[in-house]
């Protein structure tokens, strides 16, 4: 069979091995150059050289864990380069027929590009890949803060302090308050319920015989780092929001589109920028295949008449993640479409397919919006 391109390498990525082959020529028996580099900078640029040697021009690369992001990163410096990276699914790739047992990787992925059967998988910009980094990182101190409230909480409940039975945030201003004053002095009394909760729309009573109580010093000091260890990651939140702000500068406009859909903030506009870039139709060609790749497509898995399963399709993780929490929130505004769709297909669906299928309906809506550039508008209501 012949070959499109002339000229070809595949690399094949390890933690601290990068295996390459070039093959030029194109009938079936190609010439075969093979060579292995390290991954570190060095080394990195070793390769470079070492493919602008032998004229090759057009790389692919399987893309494995992060190890393919610091040379995707180093070929991207090199103009030449700029349009002819190819990074594709090992998935995709192993579904594809005709390897044998003893070719080997590097050679197998450039055989496949030689003859344009790979598809290349999407890679944003340099500026939304620096957004996605701090925004996921963004979402793993979230996550981390919600394990060390976890932890208060089961703490106070060890120790016979009830704070979650009278207020729906223990770290609410009041709540605070009286962490503050047991991490201090030991105890809470009746008085310092009365002076702190007067907001709170349960009765001062109450409140007392849930929350008032003593502390040993040790259980003191526990208590104290685990308020520090909150705090800090507090802190780490805002700090890192505030740099996400910051890369999020030229994509203003299409942040304030998100923003005005129902169920999205500021906050999720932004990490929904940052998986699917500022201009998604310039990387998927339709709606739906832009759901497909965030995961919220279910997969038609059928045989003999026969359906197997309706699972939705593996996707990126935190776009499903992201969209599911926006369409949760969309189902509770009221009079919005959302939640008239949700509450009418829920018995049918049941409750977490049925927000599958917000999501999936918000996902397409964004799409649509950034590529007409136009804001949501609420439809009107029927007379």
């Amino acid at each position: 069979m012949e070959a499109l391109l002339y000229c070809g390498c595949g690399l094949d990525i390890h933690k601290e091995v990068i295996e390459a082959c070039i093959l030029r020529g194109i009938d079936d028996n190609p010439e075969i150059i093979r060579h292995t580099f390290g991954t570190t900078k060095p080394e990195l640029q070793l390769l470079i050289e070492w493919l602008e040697e032998n004229d090759c021009y057009t790389v692919a690369m399987e893309s494995t864990g992060v190890y393919w992001k610091p040379i995707y990163q180093a070929l991207e410096t090199e103009s030449k380069y700029m349009e002819r990276i190819w990074v594709v699914n090992a998935r995709h790739m192993r579904n594809l027929p005709g390897r044998k047992t003893d070719v080997k990787d590097a050679e197998w992925i450039a055989t496949l590009l030689r003859h344009g059967l790979l598809e290349k998988s999407f890679v944003p910009s340099m500026p939304i890949r620096d957004l996605r980094e701090c925004a996921r990182l963004h979402r793993v101190f979230v996550q981390e803060r919600c394990r060390y409230v976890n932890r208060l909480e089961k703490f106070l409940q060890a120790h016979g302090f009830k704070f979650s039975s009278v207020m729906k945030d223990i770290l609410c201003v009041a709540g605070r308050k009286l962490l503050d004053i047991l991490q201090e002095t030991g105890r809470i009394t009746a008085e310092d319920v009365e002076k702190n909760c007067r907001r709170l729309r349960r009765p001062s009573e109450e409140i007392s015989a849930a929350v008032c109580g003593n502390m040993s010093s040790a259980e003191c000091r526990l208590l104290k780092q685990l308020l520090h260890k909150l705090d800090s990651a507090q802190e780490d939140i805002a700090s890192i929001l505030e740099d996400m702000r910051l890369l999020s500068q030229p994509f203003q406009e299409q942040i304030a589109i998100i923003d005005s859909i129902p169920g999205f903030d500021e906050e999720s506009a932004i990490e929904i920028i940052a998986e699917i870039s500022a201009a998604p139709q310039e990387h998927f060609s339709t709606p739906e295949q832009l759901c497909s790749w965030g995961g919220t497509v279910p997969r038609n898995d059928e045989s003999a008449g026969k359906i197997k399963s309706k699972r939705t399709n593996h996707g990126n993780r935190y776009v499903k993640s992201i969209l599911c929490q926006a369409a949760w929130a969309a189902v509770s505004v009221r009079n919005s479409p959302f939640r008239a769709w949700y509450w009418s297909h829920k018995h049918k669906l049941g409750e977490k397919k049925a927000i599958i299928a917000v999501a999936r309906k918000l996902l397409k809506l964004i799409y649509l919006l950034l590529s007409t550039e136009q804001f949501y508008r609420s439809p009107i209501p029927a007379p």
